[in-house]
């Protein structure tokens, strides 16, 4: 009976194991699907992480700022319009925790993926200039 439960033991331990090695395999896949940025929005650093790929109602990533990186806004892809000389102008909505619409990004990607910049518009209709360059 004893030898019994050692199996049934070591059999849990392989199992759990085996579900954090292929949930860290899905999460490092999803992350592969994202572009990491750094930079600032007016005066504040943030890091935004963007699938190019998505668009509309589907989620294109989320931002936090540096300071606060437990908030997380989420990013819907709006428009992404390419264009011939190696860029993209895109539209993203930002969505607080809660899910309200709280600002807009209208900017260029970069064809290169050097870059995303434009302007950035919080709830309140004020604008700032944002700069962000990719991460690797």
């Amino acid at each position: 009976m004893k030898l019994h439960r050692h199996g049934v033991k070591v059999l849990f331990c392989c199992l759990l194991l085996l579900m954090g090695t292929l949930s860290a395999a899905a999460q490092t896949e999803q992350e592969a699907d994202y572009t990491k940025y750094a930079g600032k929005i007016g005066p504040y650093a943030i890091t935004l992480f963007i699938n190019m790929r998505s668009y509309g109602e589907e989620d294109a990533g989320y931002y936090y700022y540096n300071d606060r990186p437990q908030t997380k806004f989420t990013l819907k892809m709006m428009e992404n319009e390419p264009n011939p000389k190696g860029f993209n102008k895109v539209v993203l909505y930002e969505y607080s925790p809660k899910g309200n619409h709280t600002g807009t990004f209208k900017g260029t990607v970069e064809g290169r993926g050097d870059g995303f910049y434009g302007t950035f518009t919080n709830g309140r209709g004020k604008k700032y200039e944002f700069q962000l360059m990719q991460q690797y």
